[in-house]
């Protein structure tokens, strides 16, 4: 009895009739900017690896030979522009400026001494006097000056002129070599102040030491390494690059610059490109200047992106960089069905394309429809789009009657 009934009673609340029930219509969120997926021609980006080296580095070495007596710095010691980092033993030098200042002064007293005979041939020659001068209070040789020389003069057998002329010219020529002692003694010590100046190794420009190669007390020769200085907060990237791919360089330019600590990208000018190529490999040296305070060390790896116009690359999907969301690690894009509802999808992204766009490399179609900076309550299945109001319909009532 008790199944018979339940099946009574279940027969009667299906025959009974339920009133339609239309579904609520969501109101569309308004404001969103929608943009389509779009195909887009590419042009192929090579990295190329390069390495960070300071913008000015000198290598100082010795000019002279000579002991170390005085070092500056270690390794890593920063130094303004005209500092002292290295100095040699200058004694002897001093010692010979010592002897080059006193022969100096020798020639300065030559000259004076050259100067006041000359003045004094000009004044009393010596072609007047008499150089044989016997006693009886000089009346011999004062009758000799005036009765007998001119006699001679007179004669032929002498001529007073021609003594006096060669007596004017041995002195003037004793004055030219007292000058000439006096240059000699100038450019003595000139050449030595030289040498003294060479015995200091001065920092060029603000830098740093990067290696030093002597301690106190070394003896050092001429062109032996001292220490390698390199100037601080300015650097730049060296690397060597193909052929085809220099020549859509120019000086100017810039290129995107990624280092290998955390990902850091920063955009490096090509400074220097060297006209020409390595024999051997066939690239070509090219420079490039980092901007003022890069955080970066001599030595770094880096890799430089350049564009190679030459390559035949297929069109790609792209879409806005400011569509992808990132959740759990996953790319994600919020996509619009033909029901003007948002779903969430999944993408693979491929390189940046430059402009703010991305290669996509699935996970959506061309012309599809996406939302472009998603905002952070969207969630998926949210109206975005009006559409359509669904037509009531009674969900029980339908059944029974198609059965």
């Amino acid at each position: 009895m008790i199944p018979i009934r339940s099946l009574l009673v279940a027969a009667c609340i299906a025959c009974t009739p339920i009133p339609s029930i239309a579904e609520p219509a969501a109101t569309p969120l308004e404001g969103l900017q929608i943009v389509p997926v779009e195909r887009a021609q590419t042009q192929l980006s090579v990295s190329i690896a390069g390495t960070v080296t300071p913008f000015k580095t000198v290598q100082l070495t010795a000019q002279i030979p000579g002991r170390v007596k005085y070092i500056g710095g270690r390794e890593g010691d920063a130094f303004g522009e005209g500092q002292v980092l290295i100095e040699l033993d200058d004694t002897a030098l001093l010692a010979r400026r010592e002897a080059a200042v006193a022969a100096r002064e020798a020639a300065i007293a030559s000259i004076q001494n050259a100067q006041a005979q000359y003045q004094r041939e000009l004044a009393s020659p010596r072609s007047d006097a008499t150089s044989m001068a016997p006693g009886g209070f000089g009346f011999p040789a004062m009758m000799d000056q005036m009765f007998s020389s001119p006699m001679e003069d007179a004669l032929g057998f002498r001529d007073r002129d021609m003594e006096q002329y060669s007596n004017v010219i041995d002195v003037q020529t004793r004055v030219a070599q007292a000058q000439t002692s006096l240059r000699q003694a100038d450019a003595s010590i000139a050449e030595i102040d030289s040498r003294l100046r060479d015995t200091r190794s001065v920092t060029p420009f603000s830098g740093v030491v990067d290696k030093l190669y002597v301690e106190v007390g070394d003896t050092v020769q001429p062109g032996q390494p001292l220490v390698d200085f390199s100037q601080s907060g300015l650097y730049k990237v060296e690397a060597d690059l193909p052929v085809h791919l220099v020549r859509t360089l120019s000086p100017g330019m810039t290129l995107p610059v990624k280092f290998d600590n955390r990902g850091q990208h920063t955009m490096a000018q090509v400074y220097r490109i060297y006209p020409t190529a390595d024999l051997q490999r066939h690239t070509i040296h090219v420079e490039f200047t980092l901007p003022q305070g890069t955080s970066a060390t001599a030595g770094q790896y880096v890799e430089l992106e350049v564009t190679d116009t030459g390559a035949n690359i297929p069109a790609q999907l792209s879409i806005p960089r400011s569509a992808v969301i990132d959740k759990g690690g996953m790319p994600l894009v919020f996509s619009i069905d033909a029901n003007g509802v948002a779903r969430l999808r999944v993408v693979r992204l491929g390189d940046e394309l430059g402009k703010g766009r991305v290669a996509v490399l699935s996970g959506v179609r061309a012309g599809d429809r996406i939302i472009d900076n998603p905002p952070a309550g969207l969630k998926a299945g949210t109206v975005v789009q009006p559409q359509a109001a669904a037509q009531p319909r009674s969900a029980v009532s339908a059944t029974q009657q198609d059965r």
